[in-house]
């Protein structure tokens, strides 16, 4: 059982399990739960199913935290890596922003493939990040009938009758895209919008104004400023070296010859609508 007094958050998609999302709440005494579900009709059979798991996921755990365990909901696509991913770098931006010390667990048993893929991911790309799994004991029925495979005496209770204790997931920690390169490339977005082709200085420009140059100290050029035919080369050498390079190498952007100008890729576009979206 955990114990300490840093605050414990965790991150759990609900679809159809209870005891895989409420057992580890309650095993590591969790403080603070953000759960992550979808209704797409919840006037249809289906998303009136899906919406009673997520009431009884709540109602279990509120019951056995004596209502201490604060439940934060979240409803997003689970069936879509991308979205899920999304969602789950904004919750951990959130809780790690906090000036108070949080242990931050992800569990990556429960719920659709596309959360599991996308909380490993979040997971390997923040070191502070728990991520974690259970494994089934018991299974509850085996019928092909959703109420009757997943409820027990008309309340929603999953497949999973009991669990194994939760074990922590090894973490083969991955880094986070470098923030400076992420933000000029929304810089560099929004520039391609109005622009037709925006020249290099007009993004060093931005790039100055937003406090993501690299070769200056904050508030040792004056943007008002005409530079030198100096200032300007050296500036050009370092926007590439810093930022074009970078971009290139990483597949965030290509060079349109015709337009003059480098146009996001598609995973360019991925990246800046991922990370660093606040």
């Amino acid at each position: 059982m955990a114990t300490g007094k840093r605050k414990r958050i965790m991150i759990s998609c609900v679809t159809f399990e209870t005891i895989k999302i409420t057992e580890p709440v309650k095993f590591y005494d969790i403080n603070k739960v953000h759960l992550i579900h979808y209704v797409k009709d919840p006037e249809s059979d289906k998303g009136t199913i899906y919406q009673e798991f997520y009431d009884q996921v709540c109602k279990i755990i509120e019951k056995d935290s004596g209502g201490k365990t604060e439940i934060e909901e979240h409803t997003e696509k689970v069936s879509q890596f991308l979205p899920m991913l999304k969602l789950i770098m904004r919750i951990i931006e959130k809780e790690l922003s906090s000036d108070e010390p949080v242990d931050l667990y992800v569990n990556i048993s429960a719920g659709t493939s596309e959360h599991t893929a996308a909380a490993v991911v979040a997971s390997m790309m923040n070191p502070e990040v728990i991520p974690f799994s259970v494994s089934t004991e018991h299974y509850t029925i085996k019928n092909d009938k959703i109420r009757e495979l997943y409820y027990v005496d008309g309340a929603p209770v999953g497949l999973t009758e009991s669990i194994y204790e939760p074990s922590l997931v090894p973490k083969y920690n991955m880094p986070m895209p470098d923030r400076n390169l992420v933000l000029g490339l929304k810089i560099l977005k929004e520039l391609n919008c109005v622009k037709h082709s925006p020249k290099g200085p007009d993004v060093i420009r931005r790039l100055k104004e937003e406090g993501l140059w690299r070769r200056y100290a904050e508030g040792t050029f004056i943007l008002d400023q005409a530079l030198s035919k100096e200032a300007e080369k050296s500036d050009s050498v370092y926007y590439h070296r810093d930022y074009v390079s970078k971009w290139l190498s990483n597949r965030w952007v290509e060079r349109n010859n015709f337009n003059k100008r480098y146009d996001l890729t598609e995973e360019g576009m991925r990246i800046i609508d991922t990370f660093y979206v606040e």
